[in-house]
């Protein structure tokens, strides 16, 4: 995958925290007190909340499976402890920062999350229906027990799929996710129907990482047309569906157009070129996991306080993302690939 690659996805990343930004800013903070008309459109504000997270899932898929295919093909092996190792470094020490920042608040009575609530976040079970739930300060950790739990299966089912056919093999996994979504959505057993179709995301980027080069390229290369249809397709679904059609759509439609939407953005159209060649879209893309994590302190509801503080706390985050990205993340980053790189070595020589 190209560099070019990886900043037009960034972009989508941006535009996927901005989706959640919004569905927390509009619905939760209480700046839907100022607008009446909130209350009406709550149900399409919250999907469009969603999608940013399956956007999301979608390309921490594609991500990481075009990671894993690069090391098979370049080495012919894959090291587990490489991969985990990287994974950590990612994930684990901003998510830390952030929990911790939020327990010490919480002592300080400034917040309010439970000991029982701040350590399911913390082992990334959030997305699990427990009676307290996770608090609203860490509720958002849902995402993030999805894409950990997804990491502990997926690289089992990568290296399953490399001993057969790649494509086919991801496609029967996909194919038994749809099933076992439908079955458990006819049980009306919704939650863990929403748990496979979760996981389906995750693993449609995975499929689309796996494709072959020219098939890639005629994705990279749809006319302007047919991107915008599906771009239009799917704000018409999230708009216009009924409730209960959006399990159906989330397991049958929304995957297919959102690699289409995200992985065939006509670049080389004018005016599309000129927004995913924004450097600010793509920095702001790159910064968009400290803004997530921490957009949830931003966008919380506090008595008293006039819409706009929350404006001026979003903007906070933003500022202090960039920090934390540069004088953090990237070293902690840094020390993960280290630490990879030399897992990697070792069991090269092992095996030589």
């Amino acid at each position: 995958m190209s560099v070019k690659r990886i900043e037009h996805i960034d972009v989508w990343r941006f535009f996927a925290v901005m989706l959640v930004i919004m569905e927390h800013f509009l619905i939760f903070s209480g700046a839907g007190e100022y607008w009446s008309q909130i209350e009406t459109y709550s149900l399409q504000i919250t999907r469009f909340g969603e999608l940013g997270v399956l956007i999301f899932f979608s390309i921490s898929g594609f991500v990481i499976c075009t990671a894993l295919s690069s090391e098979k093909n370049s080495t012919g092996k894959i090291c587990l402890s490489a991969f985990y190792t990287r994974r950590f470094f990612r994930i684990i020490p901003p998510l830390w920062l952030y929990l911790a920042s939020v327990m010490l608040l919480s002592i300080a009575g400034v917040i309010e999350i439970s000991g029982q609530q701040f350590l399911t976040s913390l082992v990334f079970l959030c997305n699990l229906p427990f009676e307290n739930g996770c608090s609203w300060y860490a509720g958002h950790t849902w995402s993030l027990a999805y894409e950990e739990q997804f990491y502990l299966l997926f690289p089992l089912l990568f290296l399953w799929a490399w001993r057969g056919g790649k494509i086919s093999r991801i496609l029967m996994a996909m194919m038994g996710l749809i099933l076992s979504a439908s079955t458990l959505i006819y049980f009306k057993q919704i939650f863990w129907a929403d748990y496979c179709i979760y996981f389906l995301f995750l693993l449609t980027g995975c499929f689309t990482a796996l494709l072959p080069l020219h098939w890639m390229q005629k994705l990279r290369n749809l006319p302007f047309w047919f991107w915008f249809f599906a771009v239009v397709l799917l704000v018409s679904l999230i708009c216009f569906s009924p409730s209960d059609a959006d399990g159906l759509l989330k397991m049958l439609c929304y995957p297919a157009l959102i690699q289409v939407i995200v992985f065939g953005t006509p670049t080389h159209f004018s005016l599309i070129k000129i927004i995913f060649e924004q450097r600010s879209l793509r920095y702001f893309g790159r910064i968009s996991y400290s803004v997530y994590l921490w957009q949830q302190l931003a966008t919380a509801y506090y008595e008293n306080m006039p819409w706009w503080t929350n404006l001026v706390y979003l903007v906070l985050v933003f500022i202090f993302a960039a920090v934390s990205f540069h004088y953090f993340e990237m070293p902690c980053q840094r020390l993960g690939t280290r630490f990879s790189n030399q897992l990697k070595i070792a069991k090269l020589n092992r095996g030589s």
